[in-house]
């Protein structure tokens, strides 16, 4: 499977912030990973070493956190999967503020500034929607930093159910959102 390794995930990221990330491995290291339980049911592709965690319980009990033991601690966590009920714009509007401005447009209402342009893409015959948008990062040594961080929120539907993806600001989270989202899939619990 192209070097990634599947992670058997169930989680949509709903987060109103980016999280923190951590260093990601070159594909070159990917492996096989422990699975998480298969209730979930999402899985995707990680680079080796990642660790999946459930989320804190405000988040659901369908929520999962990726991060990387091996980084930094305030860029460790990389990002954030959540599974809802509901169909894709449904999901999309509530969880990551995908909304249609005035002219009929879907733009994201999440992020630092301007609400930014949503687009649609399929992965795996599943449709979904996305947006980059600025936000916000951390460190303990240069603190807060309110659009230093670019963060990726995309929702991918089978029509029953969404799953929401949303990377921490920081390069090594984005870099693993996008491998997460490019290969999400529903699995049969």
């Amino acid at each position: 499977m192209n070097g990634f390794s599947v992670v058997a995930v169930v989680a949509a990221l709903g987060l109103a912030g980016c999280q923190e990330p951590a260093a990601v491995a070159g594909p070159e290291a990917h492996q096989a990973a422990p699975q998480p339980p298969a209730a979930l049911g999402v899985a995707f592709d990680k680079a080796a070493g990642l660790q999946m965690r459930p989320c804190d319980e405000e988040m659901g009990p369908r929520c999962m956190i990726l991060s990387d033991p091996a980084a930094e601690e305030f860029m460790r966590d990389l990002l954030t999967v959540q599974v809802h009920a509901g169909p894709l714009e449904t999901v999309a509007a509530e969880e990551a503020g995908f909304v249609r401005n005035a002219g009929g447009r879907l733009m994201t209402t999440y992020g630092r500034f301007e609400p930014v342009a949503v687009e649609a893409f399929e992965v795996n015959g599943k449709s979904g929607l996305r947006a980059l948008v600025a936000c916000g990062i951390s460190d303990p040594e240069t603190g807060f930093h309110a659009a230093a961080g670019e963060c990726l929120w995309a929702v991918v539907s089978d029509g029953a159910q969404s799953v929401v993806i949303s990377s921490s600001g920081f390069g090594n989270g984005l870099d693993a959102a996008e491998t997460a989202v490019r290969s999400i899939r529903f699995t049969t619990d």
